[in-house]
């Protein structure tokens, strides 16, 4: 240093003032680097004496002071920088969100008249592509509308064919023969899921008796539904189940006492998750539409309950049990004494009409019908049995006033041979699906049937209504029917039956030659061939 100037400032002021000047000149980024420029110079001055300890150490604190403002400084707009960019980030979200939603509106807008169209065309079956119909099947051809709770609608049919070879005592009558038992076409379906219907056509015979079943149901309650129009009476287990599910080529002998198919109004259910079954209703009293009535307008008042005590408890081989009980009542007329029982070979061999012996019945008071019934299922055996008894009252002829009883029993057993479980359903047998198919590998499924079948009609009709010979009032049936279903439409059964009259039965009268042949007993073996759908 030139001597003047030492003299004037001294060397620490001088060293000083150098940096006061640097540190105010100095580039920011010099002063927040780890270690600046001045720090070193500073080091500098304080190593060559030019500054003491003291000095250097406030400039120092100076630097870091003045270093720690600018980093906070820097700090700040960093924050302020990432706030901005949050905020606009935030904004083109939105606009992003406010611009799709603007899209799916538009595209909203644009398919609301397509989808209203379309509805409009789903409510007017009149439209150019019609009604649209599901078709499915499952049991039977169904179609209903696609989601199945407008209507629906379902065909059937039931073909029955049948080889009868018969055996008498005293002759040949020459009856084997082939003939249909049953051609049949079914149609049925519901509306709404609140309305079913039934209409059941007969193609068999030359009767014009054809319509078997037509009705509607109404569903009014889960405890009540409402049946009007022809259909079955409510009475007894036999006649209730289904002609394609008895296990014997035909029904027993106390069949021919009960009510059949009528036309009237009744309510029935199946309640308490199918425990308790009942139907009751009030008929006309003279059978299907075209049958010839009788001259009263009293009407027959009908009614059937059905009880399964264990149906839900764990005795499973009680599960199965129900128990129940038919009854019927009619104020009737002369043209009301009408019975027709007949053999499983279709012989009839007790008759009851108008003019059955002399043409003597004047009048008729009434007819009561009452029957009771037992069904039970377990594993591969069914058991049915029935007591069913037919009553008239104040029956008059020109001599006489009386009244007479009509009964039946019988037992049935089935047994299934390879396995397949029989069940009651709605307090009717249901039917058998094999558990392998023959037509699928399998062998179907085979089962044994047997039953045995009383009838008794009081002595008192040889006294009043009926010629001995041409009906008696005895008859014992055994029976022994061998099932089998090929898949679950089609079936082969095989039934013996023999029938014991306790009087000789007049079986055939040659109108030519007047022979004729007379027997205690009746032997008819029935091939039958089924198909039901």
């Amino acid at each position: 240093m030139p001597p003047f100037l030492s003299h004037v400032y001294p060397p620490g002021r001088i060293a000083a003032c150098l940096l006061v000047l640097m540190f105010f000149f100095a580039p920011a980024q010099a002063i927040s680097g780890e270690k600046s420029a001045l720090e070193q110079m500073i080091e500098i001055f304080e190593n060559k004496k030019l500054l003491d300890p003291a000095e250097a150490a406030r400039l120092k604190k100076i630097v870091e002071q003045e270093r720690a403002v600018i980093q906070e400084k820097e700090d700040e707009l960093k924050r302020k920088e990432s706030s901005l960019a949050e905020k606009e980030k935030l904004l083109n979200d939105r606009e992003k969100a406010l611009r799709e939603q603007e899209a799916v509106a538009a595209q909203e807008e644009k398919r609301v008249p397509e989808v209203a169209a379309r509805e409009a065309k789903k409510e007017e079956p009149s439209s150019e592509k019609g009604f649209p119909i599901k078709v499915t099947y499952k049991d039977r051809l169904r179609f209903s509308d696609p989601e199945g709770d407008k209507f629906s609608l379902y065909l059937g049919g039931l073909l029955q064919t049948d080889y009868r070879y018969y055996n008498y005592e005293n002759g040949d009558p020459q009856e084997n023969k082939f003939d249909l038992r049953r051609v049949r076409l079914l149609m049925g379906g519901s509306v709404f899921n609140r309305v079913d219907y039934k209409f059941e056509y007969e193609f068999q015979g030359v009767s014009s008796r054809r319509v078997l079943d037509a009705y509607v149901d109404v569903r009014a309650l889960p405890y009540l539904a409402v049946r009007a129009g022809q259909g079955k009476e409510p009475f007894s287990l036999e006649q209730y189940t289904k002609d394609m599910n008895i296990f014997f080529a035909e029904r027993s002998m106390g069949y021919y006492l009960s009510p059949h198919r009528d036309i009237g109004v009744m309510a029935h259910a199946s309640i308490w998750d199918d425990a308790f079954n009942y139907g009751v209703g009030v008929f006309n009293g003279d059978g299907v539409d075209d049958t010839s009535g009788g001259d009263v307008d009293d009407p027959e008042f009908t009614g059937r309950a059905v009880f399964s005590p264990f149906k839900h408890t764990n005795l499973s081989w009680l599960q199965g049990l129900q128990i129940g009980g038919s009854g019927s009542y009619a104020n009737i007329d002369r043209n009301n004494v009408n019975v027709d029982v007949k053999t499983t070979g279709l012989t009839t061999f007790f008759e009851v009409a108008t003019s059955a012996k002399f043409n003597v019945i004047l009048d008729a008071g009434s007819r009561v019908r009452y029957g009771a019934e037992l069904g039970w299922s377990y594993g591969p055996l069914a058991l049915m049995a029935e007591y069913i008894v037919e009553k008239f009252d104040d029956i008059r002829t020109s001599s006489n006033e009386f009244g007479f009883d009509l009964d039946d029993y019988y037992v049935s057993l089935l047994w299934m041979i390879t396995g397949e479980h029989p069940y009651f359903e709605h307090s009717v047998f249901q039917p058998i699906e094999p558990k392998k198919s023959v037509w699928k590998g399998g062998f179907g499924a085979v089962g044994l049937a047997l039953r045995y079948d009383n009838f008794t009609a009081d002595k008192s009709v040889y006294e009043n209504l009926i010629n001995m010979g041409e009906s008696v009032r005895e008859a014992k049936a055994y029976t022994v029917a061998l099932n089998w279903w090929l898949d679950r439409y089609s079936r082969i059964i095989i039934d013996f039956t023999r029938t014991e009259f306790d009087e000789p039965l007049l079986i055939a009268r040659d109108s030519l030659t007047g022979e004729t042949i007379f027997s205690d007993y009746e032997n008819v073996l029935t091939a039958r061939f089924q198909f039901a759908y």
